[in-house]
């Protein structure tokens, strides 16, 4: 697959992902089985995942690559801003 995440994308990953990982742990019981935690714990698994990989599926879904290519940047021809252009119908 493609690569469509970007450095600032993969950083907040890197942060997101293991906060979200130990809250589902920590706080919302993951690891004594319950429904939020768990959900919270493969949540975070999956954003790491993408960070680790650069390849996230749902960015690929809605069209969104955030690696910052010359043509515009975090907001790129094929990013977020073209995405909500299209959502709304523009």
């Amino acid at each position: 697959m493609q690569e469509n995440v970007g450095t600032l994308d993969r950083t907040a990953r890197f942060v997101a992902g293991p906060l979200l990982m130990g809250l589902g742990a920590t706080a919302l019981g993951g690891l004594r089985g319950r429904p939020r935690g768990l959900l919270a714990l493969v949540a975070g698994a999956l954003i790491a995942e993408s960070a680790v990989t650069r390849v996230c599926p749902v960015n690929r879904l809605l069209g969104i690559d955030t690696r910052g290519n010359a043509r515009g940047g975090l907001m790129a021809s094929r990013g977020l801003a073209s995405w909500i252009a299209r959502a709304l119908g523009r």
